[in-house]
């Protein structure tokens, strides 16, 4: 099962992310391919690599 609360908060933490790339990439004077592509990479190999290290899943708990 997965833990709404902590989707939400490590999702909520790779938008963060992202928008500071945009906002980094702005500065830079990034290309518009740039601009579109890191935010959306951020997010979606963050989220794949916080399912893999399981991050997602609630932890078990112990019987007795």
């Amino acid at each position: 099962m997965v833990s709404k609360t902590r989707v939400f908060l490590i999702m909520l933490l790779l938008l963060v992310v992202a928008i500071g790339s945009i906002i980094l990439l702005v500065k830079v004077d990034a290309g518009a391919f740039w601009i579109r592509t890191v935010p959306l990479a951020v997010l979606g190999f963050g989220a794949v690599i916080a399912q893999s290290m399981g991050l997602f899943q609630k932890k078990a708990k112990k019987t007795e």
